[in-house]
């Protein structure tokens, strides 16, 4: 396992120099960052391309890698020109994210009610496998977060077996749907095979931290390489210090 941090909420205002040098000194082994809300760090789908180079020289200049560009469109709007958009711009995160030399972007589903649950996994099953066959040549994995509507494994797993390509994955984000008896194996058993990466929150809160201990355990256990992405959203004092205890935190759990 390896150790990321993302940019949502504590490093939202932090220049990419600064979100490199931190990273680097709080002991994590690269970046995830986050797109479509402006962020200092001057990724986006339409960052123009003449941009791309200085910002690669910055991060190869630094200890850490980009771990993911974690894009934030989605695929649940009932306008087929909407969704054909998204899937436009994630193109072109994906051919961003090949010019970094990282190997994984994030999407959202995002949401659907009873009334719109079928056609919803629809659209997203659509749209991942169209970004799936894009990114694959590329040696890029596009991964769906367990988010919104398909923090439920049931959904999501209809949308992962629907596309039914290697190089498309779920970002686990650590809701913890279905676990309410205190344990993981029923949801891991079934997910488990599909993460390419996971999204941590507050992972010392004692409603869950149990369930993360288990959780990572079981990535241990099956041998898990991928990105542990810090997404504490610590907005507090001190943000260098809490960073870094979170990888403590990472490394005590895994033992």
């Amino acid at each position: 396992m390896k150790w990321s941090l993302n940019t949502y909420q504590t490093c939202q205002d932090w220049e990419l120099s600064r979100i490199l040098e931190v990273a680097e000194a709080a002991g994590y082994h690269g970046v995830e960052l986050l797109m479509d809300y402006k962020q200092k760090h001057g990724f986006e789908w339409d960052t123009p391309a003449d941009q791309w180079g200085s910002l690669k020289e910055q991060v190869d200049a630094s200890g850490v890698v980009i771990s993911s560009l974690t894009s934030c469109q989605n695929f649940h709007s009932p306008n087929a020109a909407d969704r054909a958009e998204s899937v436009r711009r994630v193109k072109r995160v994906i051919d961003m994210t090949e010019f970094m030399g990282c190997d994984h972007v994030r999407v959202l589903g995002d949401r659907f009610d009873d009334n719109t649950r079928d056609a919803v996994v629809g659209y997203v099953t659509h749209a991942l496998k169209e970004l799936g066959q894009y990114a694959q040549p590329k040696g890029i994995t596009v991964s769906i977060e367990m988010h919104g509507t398909f923090t439920a494994a049931e959904p999501a797993m209809q949308v992962i077996k629907g596309v039914n390509l290697p190089n498309v994955g779920f970002v686990f984000n650590s809701q913890f749907v279905g676990c309410e008896g205190g344990s993981i194996e029923s949801l891991f058993s079934r997910i488990a095979p599909h993460i390419t990466a996971v999204h941590t929150h507050r992972a010392e809160d004692p409603e869950t931290f149990e369930l993360y201990r288990q959780m990572f355990q079981w990535l241990k256990r099956i041998g898990f390489e991928g990105y542990i992405s810090n997404e504490c959203a610590y907005r507090g004092p001190d943000s260098e210090k809490v960073l870094a205890l979170y990888v403590a935190l990472f490394k005590a759990f895994v033992g």
